[in-house]
């Protein structure tokens, strides 16, 4: 029988006792000086190859300080197993990994990398995984085809065993490296020579990675602000917002001044059980000398707590709420805790460096925008959601002359008088937040008016199909006494054959 190709499935390849790719001769090398961005206790160099864990462990541990000097990586690859064995080590040692400035950390050195930590406060060590963000970081195919004509009898059965019993041990890992099921397929989906790059947030944070290598800005930009202040409170934000607390507006208010690119002032309104409720926050950035604790300028914030509000809040009403409140800093080192998900690092970089967002033209901001056709419009409102806000404000006295879903001059008449009364500007269009308002206030009036509309149907529906009246005798009650009959008397009889007549009786014809 000719030999067939056996094709291993992704998963043991993953976990092959084999290297990925070619081994080398030479094992990597320790090198033992200060990186350029992180204080690395020692860098492992060069391919991974046997051996190399025995160089680790010959290192004075106090030279990791406890934890907060990392082992830093920078390496193409190499023995599969014995990065392993490394990331095992790191692990159970409370020992922290980094991917230098400039450095790259491929296919089996990935996996190395994964097992930094930090001694924890329980038993298990908490991970400790950073890169710079001009590092690299890749995971390499682990696809691998087995030809059957190439071992002996009972050769590819020992490697596919092999294989299987590696892919259980990596099973194991899966939580203690923090690799996602999800980022693990894209892993075990790589074919060939493909590399998978770790270049996006969302994929540095599903391994629970420390990104650093942000410059502070020179100034504020919105994102960065907007990151800062739903960062400190995540019911805001309207990625994450439940159905039931939806977040409907936020903007970034700037002051006028010198200052303007260094100091905003961010609002965000949310509806919370049906409440619509705002926060303030007021985010600025500092240029304190930078010392060891905080080695680069950093953005203080200070955030109010939610109230509720008739309207917009104008930007001094924000302010008042602000006054209370404590400041607090963030170091920049940190920065990357505030990028979006879908941010690619490439982006993070430009987002965080220099003067990146000096170019911003800023305006001074008093009052929020006006409602126009343009907001109203954004709604959507169907003819019944019409019907229901002509409803609404006539049931609180101002008459929209009529309910019929179309907004003529009376319901313009009547939305302005009601923005009047409520403090908004008098422009007759809605916006969302004016909707939830006038819903709010009706809610009581409206409740009963659809119960009195319930009840009114239900009573015309009851008369429609009522059936029609039947008049039945009352029991023991004598018969009425058969009508008169009308017409002329006739005296009717029977005449026998003598001529005589009998059985004479008178009828009405």
């Amino acid at each position: 029988m000719p030999a067939a190709p056996i094709r291993r499935s992704i998963l043991p390849a993953l976990l092959c006792g084999a290297a990925l790719g070619p081994v080398p001769a030479m094992a990597g090398d320790i090198v033992t000086t200060t990186g350029k961005h992180f204080d690395c206790a020692a860098t492992l160099t060069g391919e991974i190859a046997a051996g190399d864990l025995d160089k680790i462990r010959a290192l004075d541990t106090r030279s990791f300080a406890s934890g907060t000097r990392p082992l830093c990586l920078d390496s193409s690859g190499g023995s599969f197993s014995e990065a392993i064995r490394i990331a095992d080590h790191l692990y159970d040692r409370g020992i922290p990994t980094a991917v230098d400035d400039g450095a790259a950390c491929l296919n089996s050195c990935a996996f190395a990398f994964l097992g930094g930590s930090t001694p924890g406060t329980g038993r298990e060590p908490e991970p400790n995984k950073s890169l710079h963000l001009n590092a690299e970081l890749g995971f390499g195919s682990l696809a691998r085809v087995l030809d059957a004509s190439q071992y002996a009898d009972g050769e590819a059965l020992t490697a596919m065993d092999a294989a299987l019993k590696s892919a259980s041990e990596i099973t194991a890992r899966m939580d203690k490296f923090q690799m996602s099921a999800g980022f693990a397929a894209q892993v075990m989906a790589l074919q060939d020579s493909d590399i998978l790059y770790v270049d996006r947030v969302d994929e540095a944070r599903a391994l629970g990675l420390r990104l650093e290598g942000f410059e502070a800005p020179s100034s504020l930009g919105d994102q960065m602000v907007t990151r800062a202040c739903i960062r400190e409170n995540a019911d805001f934000d309207p990625e994450t917002s439940r159905p039931d607390q939806s977040v409907y507006d936020h903007r970034v208010l700037r002051e006028s001044g010198a200052s303007a690119h260094r100091k905003a002032t961010y609002l965000v309104e949310a509806i919370v059980d049906g409440v619509p409720s705002w926060i303030g926050c007021q985010v600025e950035l500092t240029s304190a000398a930078a010392t060891t604790d905080d080695p680069a300028a950093s953005i203080k914030l200070r955030m109010s707590k939610d109230w509720t509000t008739g309207g917009n809040p104008r930007l001094r009403e924000v302010h008042v709420k602000l006054v209370a409140e404590e400041w607090r800093a963030f170091p920049f080192r940190d920065f990357w805790k505030l990028i979006p998900e879908d941010q690619t690092l490439q982006e993070a970089r430009k987002m965080a460096a220099a003067d990146a967002s000096a170019s911003i033209i800023v305006d001074a901001v008093g009052d929020l925008p006006r409602t126009t056709p343009g907001t109203e419009a954004l709604m959507d409102l169907r003819f019944d959601d019409r019907q229901e806000i002509q409803n609404r404000l006539t049931l609180l006295g101002f008459d929209t002359r009529g309910a019929d879903g179309i907004f003529g001059p009376g319901s313009r008449q009547a939305i302005r008088d009601w923005q009047a009364s409520n403090g908004f500007d008098e422009t007759s269009f809605l916006d969302a937040a004016q909707r939830d308002v006038l819903v709010r206030q009706s809610e009581v009036q409206y409740s009963d008016f659809l119960e009195e509309k319930r009840r009114e149907e239900a009573e015309q529906q009851r008369v429609q199909n009522a059936p029609a009246p039947v008049f039945n005798r009352p029991v023991n009650q004598a018969p009425a006494p058969a009508p008169e009959p009308q017409g002329q008397r006739v005296r009717v009889c029977q005449r026998t054959i003598f001529g005589e007549l009998v059985n004479c009786r008178i009828e009405f014809r």
